[in-house]
């Protein structure tokens, strides 16, 4: 078997860096900032998040308050326009700083109708249409994963795999912004194969173990996996299948690769709109 020749882009340790950074900044605010988490449903991906984000927040100092609505709760009893009521709720409250909806909802949800009634400006994922500039973690952390080869990246023919525009369009937009040729691809295209060997920099949000295979990227791509795939009980796996280490020139790992870095950006802008609101009352 060919021995790996990819740069491991290891999110957790610049994660743990940036971690340091926010607690400082964090404890000369006036008051420790305040993020809502709504968890609809048993997604076992979306439980993990929620895990990891709480495990962060006290790292830095964030208070996490939780709402969950798994099966064992009120899902899926709860209805929509509840939910929609909670937002209300925590839109006026002066607490929370920074409200976060994980996704993927269960199906009977309108995502975007649900996401569209978070206040803007408690709006930490950055999904809301009105704030203009996409500043979704997720977003953060694939920027913050292109900037560890230290290479001039323009024009770089850049393919997102994605089924959902909610990430991938943003993601799309920001790239486009920072200079890179971007094309949205499905994962069940015909010409996947075709369409990726092509690409200097591959970026998968697919949520499908394994998708990416070696004989798809061409030699010396930047590859990042952004898909999070439950094996069995603890053992997670990304949208890139390993043997893709042996042509890549970068690649970030599943786990410890795009999952903490996403996670430090969440809180991140958790601060910075801590900051904007105690300087606004």
């Amino acid at each position: 078997m060919k021995p790996p020749t990819a740069q491991i882009i290891d999110g957790k340790l610049l994660a743990e860096k940036i971690i340091l950074e926010l607690k400082a900044k964090v404890s000369h605010l006036a008051k420790a900032p305040g993020l809502a988490t709504v968890l609809i449903g048993d997604n076992a991906a979306s439980t993990l998040f929620v895990k990891n984000k709480k495990k962060a927040c006290l790292k830095v100092g964030i208070t996490f308050h939780e709402y969950l609505c798994g099966k064992k709760d009120f899902y899926p009893q709860i209805t929509q326009a509840e939910i929609l009521k909670m937002i209300d709720w925590l839109n006026k409250d002066e607490e929370i700083d920074g409200i976060i909806v994980q996704l993927p909802l269960p199906k009977k949800f309108n995502t975007q109708k649900i996401i569209n009634r978070i206040d803007p400006k408690k709006d930490v994922d950055g999904f809301h249409p009105d704030n203009a500039e996409p500043n979704s973690p997720l977003i953060g952390a694939i920027r913050l994963a292109l900037m560890f080869p230290q290479k001039n990246l323009k024009d770089n023919k850049t393919i997102i795999v994605s089924k959902n525009p909610i990430f991938s369009s943003p993601l799309a937009q920001a790239l486009k912004k920072d200079g890179l040729d971007v094309t949205i691809i499905k994962p069940d295209d015909k010409e996947l194969t075709e369409k990726l060997k092509t690409a200097d920099i591959v970026i998968s949000v697919a949520g499908k173990k394994y998708l990416i295979k070696k004989s798809m990227i061409k030699k010396d791509a930047i590859v990042i996996d952004a898909g999070t795939n439950l094996m069995d009980k603890n053992h997670w796996v990304g949208d890139v299948d390993p043997s893709v280490s042996q042509v890549a020139s970068y690649l970030t790992p599943v786990p410890g690769g795009i999952g903490p870095l996403t996670v430090v950006m969440l809180l991140k802008n958790t601060y910075d709109l801590a900051q904007k609101n105690q300087k606004n009352r």
